[in-house]
């Protein structure tokens, strides 16, 4: 069995540290990026066949595109992680864009948001993945 895997985008170091850190003590492999850096689909399918991660956690601020573009270009990829398992993390967020956020993730944390709030989402997302399937290396290229 392998360890679960998430992956972070935040462009604040200090935040992307601390869940680097939060999640890495708890046993997760982490892989974390301070700019919204897309995922690279099969050559040959032009989509997402294996997912690359179990859960992934994205600010919605970001300079060069925002959590919600970020995660709207998976979806459109095909990818096969779970709506469910991803989360926006944001200040502020005004609330057509907050709508917008439930088409591409299942969770939104406002800053500062709760460890307490952020570990039981994380169980909930654990639930629903099976950790004897293989995950694909994250093929990533800037966006």
């Amino acid at each position: 069995m392998r360890k679960a895997r998430i992956i972070i985008f935040d462009d604040d170091p200090v935040i992307l540290d601390m869940l680097g850190y939060y999640f890495s003590v708890r046993d997760f492999e982490v892989q974390s990026f301070s700019e919204p850096i897309l995922c690279h689909p099969s050559e040959s399918t032009n989509s997402c066949l294996t997912p690359c991660a179990d859960i992934i956690i994205t600010d919605f601020r970001m300079p060069q595109r925002n959590g919600f573009d970020l995660l709207h270009n998976q979806a459109r990829c095909g990818c096969t992680i779970s709506i469910w398992n991803k989360a926006i993390v944001s200040g502020a967020l005004p609330s057509e864009h907050l709508r917008k956020t439930y088409e591409v993730a299942g969770m939104f944390f406002e800053k500062p948001f709760s460890l307490t709030e952020l570990r039981a989402w994380t169980k909930e997302c654990l639930d629903r993945v099976d950790l004897t399937r293989p995950l694909a290396s994250y093929n990533r290229r800037n966006g």
